[in-house]
């Protein structure tokens, strides 16, 4: 009898003792107000680390040349954009497109070990030439130079990377080697980009032991928004034959220089590319594929100046527009005498900060094609 007394109070008194512990957690977890201040303060740290957006490109395109005639619309680009920062050493970016069809166009992280060195591994955009740096959306026009979009990996001659956009897989040394202060601001002075890459585009694995090497510099010389750029591409690359593989690598090897000034609103830039690209020649005798190269070259100039404006004194909404020149030369095989020299006049309108559209016209002289032929092309972005 003793015993169960004893018990009885023991019980009794652990349950008063636990009361104040039981009523605690019970607060904790129905306190859905803390709950949502918890998640709310979650949010806004992944707000301030990482962003999402990215937009989508409608485009009508009319095509004459000679007894030929084209008219197309499509949505050229629909592009979903992940970035952000993992710690203050660590950034990243996951960007795909689903137009024309899905794939993946930036994959990559970057370690900021200092301003001087920072390490980039994944896929992204090759360091050659300086147009090759813009997106679509600071893109003066609708389309790149021809020379740039032959030998910077957008519709390249080799045939093997035509969706590139630019980039590769690889690894990259970036960084800032100078700066200087100019009218009370500093600027850098002097900044470089290497790498090393597969060479095959875009979502394909290396199909060979050779890598291949880009790098660029860029030279501010004490004056902002002016810049000097001069970069090369040396690599190999496994020859096509009829778009079949012939299993013999060839050389892809270009060159680029090329300035720029942009004060924000006046910008002028231009650039010469050269390359001598290896195709293969099937050599009966032997029953082999050789190589034989073939020199490319072209140059362009664009000028472009923003104008901003509102949409009344009441209104906060700014828009800006900018009319754009370029004259744009191509020669794709030097042997061959068949140079092409586009005319480029168009505008570049934002009616807000959200909504674009891009106007060009293109007269086309081609010594291949005896009449001057017609590019219009009217494009709309909407950017999220």
């Amino acid at each position: 009898m003793n015993k169960l007394l004893f018990y009885i109070v023991f019980g009794i008194v652990c349950w008063v003792f636990a009361m104040p512990t039981m009523a605690a957690q019970e607060t904790e977890v129905f306190d859905t107000t803390k709950t949502e201040s918890k998640a709310k303060l979650l949010w806004e740290k992944i707000g301030e680390n990482v962003k999402l957006g990215g937009w989508i490109d409608a485009q009508y395109q009319y095509d004459k040349s000679g007894d030929s005639e084209k008219s197309t619309f499509q949505i050229r680009r629909a592009r979903l954009d992940l970035k952000g920062s993992l710690s203050k050493w660590v950034d990243f970016r996951l960007q795909a497109d689903f137009a024309p069809n899905p794939r993946l166009i930036d994959a990559f992280v970057k370690v900021n070990f200092c301003k001087y060195v920072k390490l980039q591994v994944g896929q992204f955009k090759i360091p050659f030439s300086l147009e090759n740096i813009l997106s679509p959306l600071d893109l003066e026009t609708a389309d790149n130079a021809q020379v740039i979009s032959a030998l910077s990996g957008y519709k390249d001659v080799t045939g093997i990377s035509s969706y590139a956009n630019g980039r590769e897989i690889g690894l990259m040394l970036t960084g800032t080697l100078a700066s200087a202060e100019v009218k009370g601001e500093k600027i850098p002075i002097l900044q470089y980009g290497i790498g090393v890459f597969g060479g095959n585009g875009i979502n394909v694995k290396s199909d060979n032991m050779a890598k291949d090497i880009s790098g660029r510099v860029m030279f501010t010389p004490f004056v902002k928004g002016l810049t000097l750029s001069i970069s090369g591409y040396y690599g190999r690359y496994d020859m096509l034959s009829e778009g079949v593989s012939t299993g013999v690598d060839g050389n892809r090897h270009r060159m680029a220089a090329g300035a720029q000034y942009d004060n924000n609103n006046l910008m002028v830039r231009s650039e010469y590319l050269w390359g001598t690209t290896d195709f293969a020649k099937y050599d009966e005798t032997r029953d082999v594929f050789l190589p034989s190269a073939m020199h490319t070259q072209g140059a362009y100039l664009t000028i472009g100046y923003w104008f901003h404006f509102g949409w009344g004194k009441n209104c906060p909404v700014q828009q800006k527009l900018r009319p754009v020149l370029r004259v744009d030369y191509y020669e794709k095989n030097l042997a061959a005498d068949q140079a092409s020299l586009y005319y480029t006049a168009g505008v570049d309108w934002w009616p807000e900060k959200h909504v674009r559209m891009q106007v060009n016209y293109t007269l086309r002289q081609q010594q291949s094609v005896r009449e001057l032929s017609h590019l219009f092309t009217t494009m709309v972005t909407v950017k999220f």
